[in-house]
């Protein structure tokens, strides 16, 4: 009987101690624990719709086949990744780049590469160009500074010798 009374009286304490630490929690994050801590995961067929991801590493992590539509992404590195086949309509890039220093100089980024890209009717506003080279590039209809870039190159290669 002892025994039995001792093992409901700790059983009681864990209880209301694991309740006490619950209600500590912030309002927000009491429906959000945590179900990956570490170690190499894998997800085949899953719906993870909704997830929430903070302060994770995804270094050399994969995704195939994987819809991220309406995802937002935040202060993150993706520096050397490799996109290929990916439908980017609609997406929306803004402060692209290392962020500026303390006296808000940015610092020049690695260069990014697009290959067999379909950009057009894409707006680019208050974008560093510079010593950018577009090269086999189907140029109809764009205009830089509202002058067509077409009518730019047949100006230039008029005038030159």
């Amino acid at each position: 009987m002892k025994t039995s009374l001792c093992v409901i009286t700790v059983g009681l304490a864990a209880s209301i101690a694991a309740l006490a630490a619950h209600s500590a929690q912030p309002e927000q994050e009491q429906n959000v624990k945590s179900t990956i801590t570490s170690g190499k995961q894998v997800a085949l067929m899953a719906d993870i719709s909704g997830s929430l991801f903070r302060d994770v590493n995804l270094a050399g992590s994969e995704f195939e086949n994987v819809n991220m539509s309406q995802t937002r992404l935040h202060d993150i590195n993706l520096s050397d990744i490799s996109i290929s086949a990916a439908n980017l309509g609609g997406a929306h890039f803004k402060h692209i780049g290392p962020a500026p220093d303390q006296s808000g100089k940015q610092a020049r980024q690695k260069a990014i590469t697009f290959e067999e890209a379909q950009l057009c009717d894409s707006t680019f506003k208050k974008v560093d160009l510079s010593n950018v080279k577009l090269i086999d590039c189907n140029l109809d209809g764009m205009t830089i500074d509202g002058v067509l870039v077409t009518d730019l190159l047949a100006a230039y290669k008029k005038a030159k010798p």
